[in-house]
């Protein structure tokens, strides 16, 4: 019923906007309307809907509002909302972000002839999620650089990268760069560093970087030739300073070398399975981390290259040159694998008895065809995908699935955050904002605010998420910035920008 109820109400507010924007979009002016008299009173005598969020369409009816849309501003919770058109006894708008208090107010007139009313009702403002940005920027000649510092300074984030929360510290987020070094941003101090860099790690390209599922080792992942093949550095551990931190003082070990590794991690299940890959045939690998942590710890030396016997092929997934990342589901049961390059999400699932994950099966996407289309398995259309994260629904515990999350993740090339269900459906979370289409026909843009009428993102990659906050955050690469999805705050403006990033 309730769906049904919105539905006659879209239909009711389409012949309202129908009727009052009859003549020219672009004319400012209804002569078919009596103009504005300021010796009579302004009215708001109804608006609707009642309720809703940011950008929705909202009617006012009432009198005087004359018919001259310049001489006509509205607020709604102290914000100004964008006004459509106007005829006399009614008005078309949309309400703003951030209208918290839900008060509708109407001036229309200038100087000593405006008239001010207030609605004798309340719209009921619903919070949403939004796109905010959290700290970079990017000038018109993106000469801006890297720059560690204070969010409000911090610049760089400019290469294809993941991104981790440190397990020990949730307030450490650490973002890995192909390319590039390993930062940190300290989001209790709001401050950005480079602890950490690819020079530590042979100087190879940086692919990946997780933890160990006590927290002690980060994972570090490198794409290399050198040494050839079953040789070449694949997977690093390192272990965390004795004050907790991660530094260039610290030991990077090598543990297992094969090729041209894209991404290394860990089976949630406290048994130090190591899974890694390599671009080379598409191979997936598996090896017990145990066995170097014995070997080590009894004072002995460990290989970790092809000709050890240390670790294992578990298959391959399609053919030569297909670059991928793993991402294994909190319960341990299956992985997802993301197959960059080749625009598709396979799914790997777990054998318990014998702690290994089966050939995959393709479950969105299509090999070899890079588009944007929202829809079910391999109906779904990506175009390099990149990084993901699991991401538990509330509705899906409140009903008692046996999987309780969905799948998100960074859809590179179709500027978007992507969502796939267990079931495997895909659709557009954020990005690609309508309005900014409208305006300049990309689909790629910097626009905070609503997650599809106004958000665009540039080529994001990667993504990371904070179930207690319930904030994501994305590696937006070629806008050079980090990037927020959270629930509106009272406090801030979504899409507020730092004093350097406003010259875009």
């Amino acid at each position: 019923m309730r769906s049904r109820h919105w539905h006659i109400l879209s239909m009711m507010l389409v012949l309202i906007v129908l009727c009052i924007s009859c003549k020219d979009d672009n004319s400012e002016t209804d002569s078919s309307s009596p103009a504005y008299d300021p010796s009579k009173p302004v009215l708001v005598s109804d608006f609707t809907p009642d309720e809703g969020g940011a950008y929705q369409k909202m009617v006012i009816y009432g009198d005087n509002f004359g018919n001259d849309s310049s001489l006509v501003n509205v607020t709604i919770g102290g914000k100004k909302a964008v006004l459509i058109s106007v005829k006399g006894n009614s008005l078309y708008c949309m309400v703003p972000s951030g209208a918290f208090s839900g008060i509708v107010t109407v001036s229309v007139g200038s100087g000593a002839n405006m008239k001010t009313t207030t609605a004798n009702k309340i719209f009921n403002y619903q919070k949403k999620m939004v796109v905010g940005t959290l700290v970079g920027y990017r000038n018109e000649y993106d000469n801006q650089g890297w720059k560690d510092g204070p969010f409000e300074i911090a610049a760089g984030f400019r290469n294809d990268g993941c991104m981790s929360f440190d397990p020990r510290n949730p307030d450490h987020l650490y973002v890995i760069y192909d390319g590039a070094d390993i930062q940190l941003l300290d989001l209790e101090n709001r401050e950005v560093s480079t602890p950490l860099s690819r020079s530590r790690f042979g100087g190879h390209r940086l692919r990946s970087l997780e933890f160990t599922n006590d927290g002690e080792y980060m994972v570090v992942s490198v794409d290399t030739d050198a040494g050839g093949t079953g040789n070449a550095p694949s997977v690093y551990l390192m272990k965390r300073n004795a004050d907790g931190t991660f530094n260039n003082q610290g030991n990077a070990q090598l543990v297992a070398s094969y090729k041209q590794c894209n991404g290394a991690t860990l089976h949630p299940s406290n048994n130090n399975e190591l899974y890694f890959n390599s671009y080379e045939r598409g191979q997936v690998f598996r090896m017990d981390l145990n066995k170097y942590f014995e070997t080590i710890n009894n004072g002995g030396t460990w290989s970790g290259n092809l000709a050890s016997g240390n670790y294992t092929e578990l298959f391959t997934i399609q053919d030569t040159g297909w670059e991928f990342k793993i991402h294994i589901h909190p319960s341990g049961n299956y992985a997802y694998i993301v197959v960059i390059n080749q625009h598709y999400i396979l799914r790997s699932d777990y054998n318990w008895a014998e702690k290994r994950f089966a050939p995959a099966y393709v479950v969105a996407g299509q090999v070899r065809s890079p588009d944007w289309v929202d829809g079910a398995g391999a109906s779904a259309r990506l175009n390099r995908p990149y990084q993901g994260v699991f991401v538990k629904n509330p509705d899906y515990v409140a009903e008692g699935r046996a999987d309780e999350y969905d799948f998100y993740f960074t859809d590179c090339r179709n500027h978007a955050i992507r969502k796939m269900t267990p079931e495997g459906i895909v659709s557009t979370f954020a990005g690609r904002g309508r309005s900014g289409q409208a305006a300049d026909n990309n689909v790629w843009g910097t626009e905070d605010g609503d997650l599809r009428e106004v958000a665009r993102f540039r080529d994001p990659t990667g993504i990371a998420y904070d179930e207690e906050t319930n904030i994501f955050y994305i590696l937006d690469t070629v806008g050079r910035k980090i990037r927020t999805i959270s629930m509106e705050d009272e406090g801030s403006e979504p899409g507020e920008e730092t004093e350097e990033g406003s010259n875009e």
